[in-house]
């Protein structure tokens, strides 16, 4: 779920919705459209995570307000969305430093970073009913090596105990490193849990079974530490199903189900890698891997997103309304073709949702979520 203060939100013309609507919709209150219509829940959720991207939090929306520093600046001129032809050339301006891991420094900086992350968490805290509703602080970790997808939304167990600022892919695009920065984390008494977010365009990578990130060969120590930070994987969401493929399932009627296979900024000439990018597969390695390491890292549980990006989550056709604001917020943006990130919108469906078993609406469906 994303809101006007993901970089890619706000661009697109999602460029007033906060967390706090998101929440609101989640409610079941009503929140207006990037297209000024109002958007409205049918059956309210009775939990949910705001994940804005960690990269460049809030820095689209600060360079767009009139006379703020960045605003101000020569980059924040850069920045500035004037009309629809400027998304494609912030989304690549400020993506290639993601995808080259080259951050801008003057977007990172730990003062303007903590200061959206303290207001995300306050916003969270705000919309916590317990016995009746469950908001998450969490984040995504958006890593994209060479156009390919490994990224990972965050959830922490409660908002007394969190890190100053998020760990994002600036400071590492391998998830190696995420987790062992989770495991720091643990120690320091924050309790967190990593669920992966697009396998299916990961161009193989999200399910290694011979070296990690880093090249280095997959141990006992690397399953363990994936199976600890890591137990849960996205099986659906508006970009796709990451469940399985035709190729790796021939025999199975429904593997065509969702599939998009494509590489996220659509880098030309590309054509992902299908093994390594699907839960089923991964299921099978494992096994396999238990046999060799003594454990298996892809023991996982399943659950469904969102990735909406205009702070409302779709998850039937009743209420899908696109995913990207400006571009697909109606039937004739959505089949005007538009290509965006790598992804044709028109064959884009509703998301899903994640079930949780727990005694009470309240954090307590952490403990259940580890289960």
């Amino acid at each position: 779920m994303h809101t006007s203060w993901s970089f890619d939100a706000y661009i697109i013309g999602d460029t007033k919705a906060t967390p706090e609507d998101a929440y609101n919709y989640a409610k079941g209150q009503p929140i207006k459209h990037a297209l000024g219509y109002e958007m409205k829940i049918k059956q309210p959720l009775d939990w949910m995570g705001v994940t804005d991207h960690s990269e460049y939090v809030g820095v689209i929306q600060d360079a767009n307000t009139p006379g703020s520093a960045l605003n101000k600046s020569e980059l924040g001129q850069k920045l500035i969305v004037h009309d629809k032809s400027d998304i494609q050339r912030i989304y690549l301006f400020l993506g290639t430093t993601m995808v080259e891991n080259k951050p801008l420094a003057q977007l990172v900086t730990p003062e303007l970073i903590s200061s959206v992350w303290d207001k995300n968490n306050a916003m969270a805290d705000a919309a916590n009913e317990p016995g009746k509703f469950t908001a998450f602080n969490s984040y995504e970790w958006t890593s994209t090596p060479n156009y390919r997808n490994m990224h990972r939304n965050i959830f922490f167990r409660d908002s007394k105990h969190l890190p100053a600022m998020p760990f994002s892919s600036f400071d590492s695009q391998a998830p190696e490193d995420l987790w062992a920065w989770m495991d720091k984390q643990r120690k320091d008494g924050i309790e967190l849990l990593a669920i992966s977010h697009n396998a299916n365009v990961s161009d193989g990578l999200m399910y290694p079974t011979e070296v990690d990130m880093k090249g280095r060969p997959i141990d006992s120590a690397w399953a363990e530490s994936r199976m600890r930070n890591e137990r849960l994987i996205e099986m659906k969401q508006i970009k796709g199903a990451s469940e399985t493929h035709p190729l790796l399932s021939p025999t199975d009627e429904f593997a065509n189900f969702e599939i998009m296979t494509f590489l996220l900024g659509g880098p030309e000439g590309r054509f992902p890698k299908i093994p390594g990018s699907y839960a089923r597969e991964a299921l099978k390695n494992g096994m396999a891997m238990q046999e060799k390491l003594g454990i298996n890292p892809y023991k996982f549980g399943f659950v469904s997103g969102s990735d909406s990006h205009n702070a409302a989550a779709p998850y039937r056709q009743d209420n899908f309304l696109g995913g990207h604001a400006l571009e697909d917020g109606g039937i004739k943006e959505r089949m005007a073709g538009h290509v965006l990130a790598g992804a044709d919108i028109r064959i884009m469906n509703p998301a899903g949702l994640s079930a949780i078993w727990a005694e009470e609406n309240t954090a307590v469906c952490w403990s259940s979520m580890l289960n």
